[in-house]
């Protein structure tokens, strides 16, 4: 008697399902959903392997790319029986985008909706290139004004020079 598996993602903890949370198996063994692995991929600078965040260890991907990787039947086969068909995914990494190759007419009215396209971000090196330095140097100063206190200092930092500026000038004028 044996348990049924995880039916969420470890990384997202979003439900399975048939399109971009397809439930993909690893080398090793630990599933997670198309969408988190392309996440990862698309930040990574080994754009052929995927690592598992669990276990580290690397997959390499299919020829075809990361939608190509095995399912996890076992999960599918807890799906619900409209959703056990997955659909054919195309990933690409240089536009950070899993799309919907085409929704087959057959399929029932609720998935005529799906989304075709999702984005799952800018690959790894495209961000905030500019010069040799620029982009690295952009990259840093975004990730210190994201914390709220590098951020409340820079901006008390700019109140008091402003304050200090003002009392300078007045002094000059009044000579």
């Amino acid at each position: 008697n044996k348990c049924p598996p995880d039916l969420e993602c470890a990384i997202c903890f979003c439900q399975f399902n048939n399109v971009f949370n397809t439930p993909k198996v690893l080398q090793c063994k630990h599933t997670f959903c198309l969408e988190c692995l392309a996440r990862m991929n698309v930040k990574s600078t080994q754009p052929d392997t995927i690592q598992c965040p669990l276990c580290r260890a690397y997959t390499p991907l299919p020829d075809l790319g990361l939608p190509k990787l095995a399912n996890d039947s076992t999960v599918l086969s807890y799906l619900p029986a409209a959703m056990q068909h997955v659909y054919s995914i195309r990933f690409n990494r240089n536009k950070g985008k899993l799309q919907v190759k085409r929704v087959p007419s057959s399929a029932p009215a609720l998935t005529q909706t799906i989304s075709q396209t999702l984005d799952v971000g800018n690959p790894a090196g495209l961000e905030g290139q500019r010069g040799r330095d620029g982009g690295r140097e952009r990259s840093l100063l975004m990730t210190v004004l994201r914390m709220p206190l590098c951020k409340a200092f820079i901006m008390s930092m700019v109140a008091i020079v402003t304050v200090i500026l003002t009392i300078v000038i007045i002094i000059t004028n009044r000579k």
